[in-house]
């Protein structure tokens, strides 16, 4: 996703954010992936520090260690970060994922008889009478 904050766009990817990043969240902040997750919903300000941190190294920067000293407006990065979470979702909602297969049936299998019924019929088989 891509978070406009104080003037520059930074692109954040959650699923890239590497094992040893990871890690030093749990050492600094005793968060876990999931922790952290949950965190950013309540404008933590040690999550929002992590994700900072992780935000600068994913844009080409060379910030500082990850602790109380990189320093950051939270409501304003947790606004942007609001704001980037709803283009996104947005966007997605708009583009939606168009479905893989043909007929919108995986392959080897069949359409359900009725519309209304969600059990798939099969085949008969050889040895039915």
């Amino acid at each position: 996703m891509i978070i406009s904050y104080e003037g520059t766009d930074y692109e954040f990817d959650q699923e890239k954010i590497t094992v040893d990043q990871w890690r030093e969240l749990k050492r600094k902040y005793q968060m876990t992936p999931r922790r952290f997750e949950g965190a950013l919903d309540e404008a933590d300000p040690d999550a929002y520090t992590f994700l900072y941190w992780v935000m600068l190294h994913q844009n080409g920067g060379t910030p500082k260690p990850l602790g109380d000293n990189l320093k950051f407006d939270l409501i304003a990065l947790n606004h942007a970060v609001g704001s980037a979470a709803e283009s996104q979702a947005a966007r997605e909602e708009e583009e939606g994922e168009p479905d893989p297969t043909p007929g919108g049936s995986l392959p080897g299998t069949r359409t359900p008889s009725s519309p209304g019924s969600s059990t798939v019929t099969s085949e008969p088989s050889a040895t039915s009478t």
